[in-house]
């Protein structure tokens, strides 16, 4: 189709004649005339040609108020002037603003016949003038706000202007403006309608912010711009900011207790000095305070006047009875008028002591038990009293009153001590009683006013037994006892008894019969025993032996220590008679021998006789006869025999007396015996009375072996007997016998003479003390006599004093006075073993300042020497040795440490600043005065006397440190810990006159740091003076001044006076017009201050723009501007300052090129173009002035319509554009058809959209076509117009059918839902027609399935349309089903019949009126397993032995084909009870695993553990599988780091690609164990990413050694190239963070030491020869493959999708394969690059690509181990051992996930093939797996295929290679093939 012209188009129109009333030029139908608003009333408004003319008329057009505004005057016999009759303002600026009037001009003709009329329409375009200024309602404006209003709150929003020009329109359109008043920017304008007037800087009433005066601009945007202002005032309000505050921050007072306490209620006022008393900080406000008690006054002790602050004491106090002598309240001080606003204080109440309470012992009595026989000074019991009272009246002393006289008290600290020990024998004395007074140094007031006496306690002591005494036998220790031969076995001969008075063990006694005693008595031969219980002596042997028999009876204590035992020895006689009955009877023991002193007593028994035999021993009479004329002394009792004296002995001469005893019966037994009595001299072998043993006492010095201990016997008496030869008492007839156990028999001997002798040397500190018993015999085997011997160890000086410590450490303050005690944490201890004077010894200070100390040798405690200074500040420790001494010189050394406390003795001194020369601060001083103190920091290390002047400038944030004052103090502890305070901060304005503090601080110091912060916005060109202070804690002070000066920082911007310009001009040609003036200020000065203007252009490539800036501000045209080429400009007008670095604002600038009327209307959318000539037209006059050249373009519009439609039947749309703007009316188009007269109207159009509709019926038969002109016409001033033709034909219509009108299916849409995996068929529903179809009238119906790809899964039955489910579907291939469902009717004759359906709704248009639809849900059944996206491989994750808890280890996923509960996954850890899983936990959710405990000390070690994942939620009857997870624990120190020129974000956006390109061109799984921002030296931009990697290998699921990794060529290059058809840049530099200085782009480096066995170099030759030697292989087969295929080459996704190639951080080399095809392959292992990694442990997986350069496998879907053998190439199963990574698979962990080691590079490593399955076996998704299926790849193999596989690698590989037989049943194979 020709392209139309329609700029030259013209009117297509009939020519009228020349007789009736014509409007000219002829031909115009329609004309449109612009005028302005303000045109005055009587203005011409258009002239028209008009002849000849009749009833000449104005009528209207739409509105019939419109022609009210025009009347006409007749200007001549052919024109008429239309003129305005009403003003137009109102007409346009009203609230409906109204800009077009309508009506047309009608004259009549009547040529007899006819009246015809002529129109002319007019439509009259006002258009608004700009002639309103804007007017501000209710301005001026007053504001009030608060001083504390927040920034950014909205003070006032009802700033309006109201303009009255046109609504919508650039003249009515106001933005306000302020252009005064606001110097110091606190406000802003939200520039909306109306606006809102926001403060942008805080408000300080202290500071002057009392009152603004703003003045406000409304402009609209008219042309030219009409302007308002109006004023704002602003009153700040001085808001109660500032609480009450005190004029102390604690007061403090003290008082006295009371006493008595009478329980009185008092009113006491207490004085404080000053007093308290608070005020309102905000002076001119001055509330009124309320005073109150908050806190401490819990007891309601205190109130306080609420209007003075007078403190009252309420009740009386007593010291004792309270927690504390001080009181700290808390007041507070509120405002009446706003409780919020308050202020604290501490009131300090001390109470003084008054001693006015006794002291009070802890206890009334004090009952305590000790042991008897304590030494001499040994403390057994502190008593403790008490007094209440505080400072001297709390001092009292203990006064002991004891009347046994066996305790002494320590007067000060009441410890009772032994006194003497004697008093503490518990069998003479088990209790003692005293009395502990305390005893007042003051005299108490109790005392004066009760007369008490001082307080006392009662001490029982009861006194425990000791093992100090020996058992005792009673009557003596001689027995004597008869017995028959023929008793039986134990019978009790006698009884011994024994006794101790000690209690418990220690008197409990038990006896034994001393065997292997030294002695000559024949031996008994174990023919009795005794009973160690009872002492009863019976029969152990039979037959007894006739005769006399003597044993030796122990008895023997039994206390709890063995070596505290005690003995006696008792001596027992035994007679053994004949058992014969018919015995005689004889004596026993006859003849009798008796030996008695010379000084025994009347009535003391010598002996006894006694007759045994035959007889009845009762009747016996017992009888001594002699010849001794004087008399004997002596005399037998006749019943018992017993021989006793009965006369002094001393009266007779007689030393021996010779008797005959008789003894006889009453019958006619009569025996005889001879009895000879000895009487001796009493201290010569004389027997004690009652035959107790001689005890004597002797005394020996230790350490001297031989020595004499004692003489038995007296020597003149020993003499005397010796030189008696005849004697039968000679010494030469006696023995002495040592009888007590060997270890004392071998340490003492006694000689014949009776002399005891030291065999060893005796240690008394071993034994003090020992007791013998000695049995002296006689020559006939009689014991004589019995001793027992005290033997008594004197002590000599062996031993030296002992500390109890090696050494000691103590404590004591600085500066103490003389006397003052060291405080030691034990207390010293001295003991000597030695006792006597042998353990006195003196205690010496020796060493570096032992002159300052002194030993107390009464108290053990070391003070202060006298004149001593103690300076901690000089000295702070003492390292002294303690030498204790005996007199003996016998010494021992204990090391003593001193530790000097400091008190608060000095005054903190300021000594350092340090400058933090950061956000522009700087300092001006002495160059020589400062040092550089590290990053950004300058220290002044003098004494600040002459502070320096710091350099801030104005716009330092908030918060930021300006410096660090450190002040010293030499104290040390608590004393040195200063604090930091700002005393006062004095504001210095720019005019140099000191003003007032500021109320609000501007800096703050820390109190602890000292470090100096910004806390307010800062005034530039101001100087402050901070008076710091630095206080220590005893309230000692030092003062520093620091000045600041606030430096004047270029911080404002440029300010334009409005948010943004709006201009309009006319289109034309401009050179150097102005369009206007811009200005913007700012608030900076000098250079600061310096404006200049740009213009910042949006502009499209190769655009001129047409307008430009001067530097005073002014906005110039200079070009042409054409509305219809560019109506619209924007451009940004930047203005900027002349700063040394420029701050710029912008502003937009919009400028709108306002319409001329300079286009015609142009048709569009037409069907065809025709060519009209100039003869086609009847109107010569009009082509003629219409056509411009011969042959003019007509667009044509075809359409049809039906006959007979009726009127309003829309038939066709004609489209016209005009390019000029509409709003003027240029652009506003307008339709007409020209009517032709006495012409019926059938047609009629919109005069806006263009659409013709008919007016009346149309008849095909009347006239099938009918042309209908068109014309298009602008409402420009003059008007515009083009014509079009519509050619309409009439289509002929047959009669319509009727339509059925009822539905034909009851419903027409079925949803239901069927379980997946259902049983079939399944009848799903019986479809239904409606009642009217059903009939029979209209024939039989048919169902039919409408066939589509899900059908099949349906069956309809076709006669009742039944719908039957015949294929059971599955969820996850087909979760909806769909199907269709027609019926028709059918003859009878079996054709379907044409039926007319009724119209069908919008709900159903995919369906026919004869169709229903059925849809099926599929419900979801568990039938799938969850299976993990690691494809069946292990997770190999690593960690660092730093990481914390909590750590995330890595995620492991699982999905669920499954929906809803059926494939909700739960994770859960498989733990047993010997494995390390405690050390890790997951997410049951999200399956994160963190670590669980601290991996410090299991660097190397790897853990492992099953993972098992379970749908419906972890529910017990959810399916289930489980993966394997193996964690490696590396070193945080050996790490390899990868660095990218890009930005973290971009890392992170695009993680997945980027580790999928490093594994794919290294072939290992390359991991990115943590990412952190790049910096480059002395810059902080962030400029590349630092990339953490570690890598594991897919063959042996291990983590590679970082050596390794580091020697992988692709991570060394500067630039990797690979993959098509991107260039990855990297330009990365490896580093290791200790070698960052010394790391080049070229190179990796790790941390780890060089192993010196194999060098790096030659590794590397061995690892290039088999990469050389496999590569080669791997060429040679892909050559010969790529002649066979060629592969396609696809394209794949940017790793960065939303850069441009040019803008990628990274460029890939152009190669052969495309992304896709690389990304779906496998990457294979670095160390076997025949060998696929993925998948490489799982026995069941579905590999998706196996890749191998150059060939092509494909394995069967039954895939035996043959057939993979034969399709495996050998190269496959083989790994290198060359390498010095871990050696190890994860075949060598025990399922438990323990350690075990590292595998030696010679045992067998896990094989695997290039199809991607490897030789180990993991659970892979089966929930029945374990670790234990991997464990048996090396204990077993199984099949053909293995075997075949294994000898077939073995002939590839050097026989240093072991493969490790395979077991490829349980392999799944894939059917995926790749080829190259």
């Amino acid at each position: 189709m020709e392209e139309y012209k329609g700029s030259n188009a013209n009117h297509f129109r009939q020519i009228l004649t020349d007789k009736t009333c014509q409007f000219y030029p002829a031909g115009e139908y329609l004309r449109f005339v612009r005028i302005p608003e303000n045109t005055a009333v009587g203005a011409e408004v258009l002239t028209i040609e008009v002849h000849p003319r009749r009833n000449l008329s104005l009528q209207p057009v739409d509105k019939a108020e419109d022609v009210d505004y025009f009347k006409f005057r007749a200007l001549n016999r052919s024109v008429v002037s239309v003129r305005l009759a009403k003003p137009l303002e109102n007409l346009v600026d009203g609230s409906n603003p109204q800009s077009v009037l309508k009506f047309r001009m009608v004259c009549d003709y009547d040529d007899g016949d006819d009246t015809i009329s002529s129109y002319l329409s007019v439509s009259v375009y006002v258009e608004d003038i700009n002639d309103n200024e804007p007017v501000f309602i209710d301005a001026p404006y007053t504001v009030t706000v608060d001083e504390i209003t927040s920034t950014g709150s909205t003070l006032f929003n009802e700033i309006l202007a109201k303009d009255n020009d046109k609504f919508n329109t650039p003249n009515s359109d106001v933005h306000y403006s302020i252009v005064g008043g606001n110097e110091r920017g606190k406000f802003s304008l939200e520039d909306n309608n109306p606006a809102s007037l926001l403060l942008r800087n805080p408000l300080d009433y202290d500071s002057g912010d009392t009152n603004f005066v703003l003045t406000i601009l409304a402009s609209d945007r008219g042309s030219p711009q009409k302007n308002a202002t109006t004023t704002m005032v602003i009153t700040v309000i001085d808001n109660d900011d500032l609480g009450p505050k005190f004029t102390q921050d604690i007061y403090r007072t003290k008082i006295p207790e009371f006493f008595p306490i009478k329980d009185k209620k008092i009113h006491q006022e207490l004085k404080f000095i000053p007093p308290i008393r608070a005020y309102d900080q905000d002076i001119n406000i001055n509330a009124t305070v309320r005073y109150d008690l908050v806190n401490g006054n819990d007891k309601h002790l205190f109130t306080i006047d609420p209007y003075n602050g007078t403190m009252f004491l309420e009740r009386e106090l007593d010291l004792e009875v309270l927690p504390t002598n001080i009181f700290t309240v808390q007041i507070q001080a509120v405002q009446n008028d706003n409780p919020l606003k308050y202020d604290t204080a501490k009131v300090e109440i001390e109470l003084l002591d008054i001693n006015d309470n006794l002291p009070q012992f802890e206890v009334d009595v004090y009952n305590i038990s000790i042991v008897e026989n304590l030494p001499n000074g040994f403390s057994v019991l502190q008593v403790i009293a008490t007094d209440q009272d505080q400072g001297d009246n709390a001092d009292f002393i203990y006064h002991l009153v004891d009347p046994s006289q066996a305790f002494n008290i320590d007067a000060k600290t009441g410890w009772l001590s032994v006194r003497n020990q004697a008093k503490l024998d518990r069998e003479q004395r088990s209790t003692l009683s005293m009395r502990v007074y305390a005893r007042e140094k003051v005299p108490s007031l109790i005392a004066k006013v009760t007369d008490m006496n001082d307080p006392y306690t009662t001490v029982e002591v009861t006194l425990l037994d000791a093992n100090d005494n020996n058992p005792t036998f009673v009557p003596n220790n001689i027995y004597e006892f008869n017995v028959t031969q023929d008793v039986p076995l134990f019978y009790s001969i006698g009884k011994v008894v024994a006794k101790d008075p000690d209690l418990g063990h220690n008197g409990q006694v038990m006896y034994t019969i001393q065997k292997g005693v030294n002695v000559t008595i024949n031996s008994n031969d174990n023919f009795f025993a005794v009973d160690s219980h009872q002492g009863d002596v019976v029969v152990a042997k039979k037959p007894l032996p006739i005769g006399r028999h003597t044993i030796f009876v122990e008895a023997a204590d039994q206390p709890v220590n063995p070596t505290e035992r005690r003995f006696s020895l008792a001596v027992v006689t035994i007679h053994v008679i004949s058992s014969d009955e018919n015995h005689y009877p004889e004596f026993l023991g006859a003849p009798y021998e008796f030996w008695v002193g010379n000084d025994a007593s009347i009535g003391t028994s010598i002996g006894q006789i006694r007759v045994v035999g035959n007889v009845e021993k009762d009747k016996i009479i017992y009888d001594l006869l002699h010849g001794y004329h004087e008399g004997v002394p002596f005399a037998v009792e006749e019943k018992s025999g017993t021989i006793s004296v009965v006369e002094e002995i001393n009266k007779f001469d007689r030393s021996i007396y010779n008797f005959e005893a008789v003894a006889a019966n009453d019958k006619s037994l009569s025996l005889s015996t001879n009895v000879t009595i000895h009487v001796v001299e009493s201290d010569l072998f004389t027997l004690s009375r009652n035959n107790e043993p001689i005890t004597l006492s002797f005394r020996v010095r230790e350490n001297q072996p031989g020595a004499m201990v004692g003489q038995l016997l007296k020597k003149n008496q020993n003499k005397r007997i010796n030189n008696s030869v005849d004697s039968p008492t000679n010494i030469r007839n006696h023995k002495f016998v040592i009888v007590n156990q060997p270890d004392v028999q071998n340490k003492f001997a006694v000689s014949q003479d009776g002399t005891i002798y030291t065999q060893v040397p005796l240690d008394r500190e071993e034994r003090s003390s020992y007791q013998l018993t000695i049995l002296a015999e006689s020559g006939k085997r009689i014991i004589r006599n019995l001793y027992q011997v005290n033997i008594t160890v004197e002590d000599e000086n062996d031993n030296p004093p002992i500390f109890e410590r090696h050494w000691y450490d103590g404590s004591i303050e600085e500066n103490s006075p003389a006397g003052t005690e060291v405080k030691l944490e034990t207390p010293l201890r001295i003991q000597d073993a030695d006792t006597g004077i042998n353990s006195h010894f003196t205690v010496n200070i020796r060493g570096n300042g032992s002159e300052l100390f002194a030993f107390d040798s009464n108290s053990f405690k070391i003070t202060v020497k006298e004149g001593a200074i103690i300076d901690r500040e000089y000295r702070d420790m003492y390292y002294l040795r303690l030498i204790a001494k005996d007199r003996g010189n016998l010494s021992t050394e204990a090391k003593l440490t001193i530790h000097i406390l400091d008190t608060n003795d000095h005054v903190p001194r300021f000594v350092q600043m340090v400058i933090h020369h950061r956000e522009g601060i700087d300092v001006t001083t002495q160059k020589n005065r400062i040092r550089n103190a590290g990053r950004n920091q300058s220290e002044i290390k003098e004494t600040l006397k002459d502070p320096p002047v710091i350099i801030v400038p104005e716009t330092i944030p908030v918060g930021t440190l300006v410096i660090r004052l450190r002040a010293a103090d030499d104290d040390t502890g608590d004393n040195a810990v200063v604090t930091y305070r700002i005393l006062s901060e004095t504001y210095i304005p720019e005019s140099g006159m000191v003003s007032k503090k500021y109320t609000t601080p501007h800096f703050a110091i820390h109190p602890l740091s000292g470090e100096v912060s910004v806390v307010n916005s800062l005034p530039p060109e101001t100087d402050f003076i901070l008076n710091v202070t630095a206080t220590d804690k005893g309230g000692l002070e030092g003062h520093t001044s620091v000045k600041i000066h606030i430096k004047d920082i270029n911080n404002h911007s440029p300010h334009f006076e409005k948010a943004w310009y709006d201009f309009s001009i006319p289109e034309g040609i401009y050179h150097d017009h102005l369009l206007s003036q811009i200005q913007a200020t700012d608030e900076d000065f000098g250079d600061n201050g310096n404006v200049s203007y740009s213009i910042l252009q949006k502009r499209d490539s190769g655009t001129i723009f047409p307008f430009r800036i001067t530097q005073d501000g002014s906005l110039v045209v200079d070009g042409e501007l054409d509305r219809e080429l560019q109506e619209f400009y924007a451009c940004r007008i930047i203005a900027e300052d002349g700063g040394e670095k420029p701050l710029r604002t912008t502003v937009d600038v919009d400028i709108r090129v306002s319409d001329l009327n300079d286009n015609y209307p142009v048709f569009y959318n037409y069907d065809k173009i025709i060519q009209v000539q100039s003869g086609d037209f009847d109107d010569k006059i009009f082509a003629k002035k219409v056509l411009a050249r011969k042959d003019f373009l007509i667009p044509v519009y075809y359409a049809s319509v039906l006959e007979n439609n009726g009127s309003g039947v829309p038939i066709v749309r004609v489209y016209a554009n005009d390019s000029d703007t509409q709003t003027n009316g240029n652009g506003l188009v307008l339709f007409h058809i020209p009517r032709k007269r006495n012409q019926r109207e059938l047609f009629t159009i919109d005069s806006k959209d263009g659409v013709i509709t008919t007016l009346n019926s149309l008849d095909y038969e009347e006239d099938p076509v009918h042309n209908i002109t068109v014309l298009a016409s602008d409402l420009g001033k003059p008007s515009l117009t083009s014509t079009a033709l519509v050619i309409v034909d009439v289509v002929d219509m047959q009669e319509p059918v009727d339509e059925l009108s009822s539905p034909i299916f009851a419903h027409r849409y079925y949803e239901m839902e069927v379980e997946e995996n259902c049983a079939i068929p399944v009848n799903l529903l019986a479809l239904n027609v409606s009642v009217e179809y059903s009939n029979k009238r209209f024939g039989s119906l048919k169902f039919t399935l409408i066939p589509d790809e899900q059908s099949s899964y349906f069956n309809v039955n076709p006669l009742n349309g039944s719908v039957h489910l015949i294929k059971s579907p599955d969820r996850e291939l087909t979760p909806v089903l769909k199907a269709k469902v027609r019926v028709d009717r059918v003859s009878k004759k079996g054709k379907s019949v044409q039926m007319i359906y009724p119209l069908q709704s919008d709900s159903f248009v995919d369906l026919a009126p004869n169709e229903v639809k059925l849809i099926i849900h599929v419900l979801d059944e568990n039938d799938n397993v969850p299976k993990f996206k690691n494809y069946g491989r292990p997770l190999v994750a690593a960690i660092p032995n730093t990481v914390p808890y909590g750590h995330i280890v890595t995620r492991i996923q699982a999905e669920d084909e499954d929906i809803g509960l059926n494939g909700d996954i739960r994770y859960q850890i498989l733990s047993r009870t010997d494995d390390d899983t405690h050390k890790f936990t997951i997410d049951p959710i999200t399956g994160h695993i963190r670590t669980g405990t601290s991996f410090l000390y299991n660097l190397g070690h790897v853990f492992g553990f099953d993972v098992r994942a379970t749908d419906r939620a972890g529910a017990i009857d959810g399916k289930s599988s489980i993966s394997n997870v193996f964690v490696f624990v590396i070193s945080d120190l050996d790490k390899i780091i990868m660095t990218v020129d890009r930005k973290p974000e971009d890392i992170e956006e695009n993680m997945i690609n980027l580790t999928q390109i490093l594994s794919t061109v290294s072939g290992l799984d390359i991991k990115i164990r943590k990412f952190e921002p790049h910096y480059e030296r002395d810059s902080q931009n962030i400029i590349a990413t630092d990339l953490y990697l570690y890598a594991v290998d897919p063959l042996m699921n291990s983590i590679i050694d970082n050596e390794i990794l580091s020697q992988i060529s692709i991570l060394k290059k500067k630039k990797l190239f690979f993959m098509p058809p991107y260039k990855w840049h990297l330009n990365y530099i490896p580093f290791s963070e200790t070698d960052i200085n010394s790391s080049s782009d070229n190179e990796i480096r790790t941390q780890r030491s060089e192993k010196t066995i194999l060098s790096g170099i030659e590794a590397m030759t061995i690892i290039l020869g088999c990469v050389i030697f496999l590569g080669a292989f791997t060429a040679a087969v892909c050559v010969a493959c790529f002649n066979r295929k060629k592969s396609k080459y696809k394209k794949t996704t940017n790793l960065f999708p939303n850069l441009d190639a040019a803008d990628l951080p990274f460029s890939l080399y152009t190669g052969t394969k495309s992304m896709t095809q690389l990304s779906a392959c496998r990457p294979r292992s670095l160390f076997n690059p025949l060998s696929f990694v993925e998948d490489s442990t799982d026995s069941y997986t579905d590999t998706e690509c196996h890749r191998q350069r150059g060939m092509s496998y494909r394995h069967s879907q039954n895939f035996s181990s043959r057939n993979h053998g034969n399709k495996c190439p050998q190269q496959s199963l083989i790994r290198s051992q060359s390498l010095g990574m871990l050696g190890a698979s994860m075949i060598s962990l025990h399922s438990s996930g323990r350690d075990s080691g590292i595998e030696a590079h010679n045992r067998r490593v896990s094989a695997r093939c290039q199809c991607a399955h490897g030789a180990m076996f993991s659970s892979g998704n089966s929930s029945n797996g374990s670790y234990e299926d991997s464990l048996q790849l090396q204990q077993s193999s199984s099949g053909s295929g293995s075997e075949m596989i294994t000898k077939r690698t073995s002939e590839s590989f050097p026989k240093s290679f072991h493969i490790a037989p395979t077991r490829l049943s349980k392999f799944r194979s894939s059917t995926s093939r790749l080829n190259f």
